[in-house]
């Protein structure tokens, strides 16, 4: 199955990741870390599944942040996707 997970950065700093659309979790833009296993959980990885990344970001804000957390999703994507 086809996941695209969207990682979009809001005005007020939180960053939003869903999958197929649907938001699964929220990281403040207080705190800026998040765990393999809430990542694990998040996305719901399950053999056979295929991940494609997107980033959004509303105006210029955190760019670095959002480019950041790209960066670490598209490396777990190419890995998992690997795997298949």
């Amino acid at each position: 199955m086809e996941k695209i997970i969207k990682l979009k950065m809001e005005k007020d700093k939180s960053l939003k990741i869903c999958i197929n659309d649907e938001e699964k979790h929220s990281i403040s833009g207080d705190n800026r870390s998040i765990s393999a296993e809430k990542i694990y959980e998040i996305v719901g990885f399950t053999n056979g599944d295929h991940y494609t990344i997107t980033a959004e970001c509303e105006g210029n804000t955190d760019k670095q942040v959002l480019d950041f957390f790209k960066d670490l999703f598209d490396k777990i994507a190419e890995k998992v996707n690997a795997l298949v």
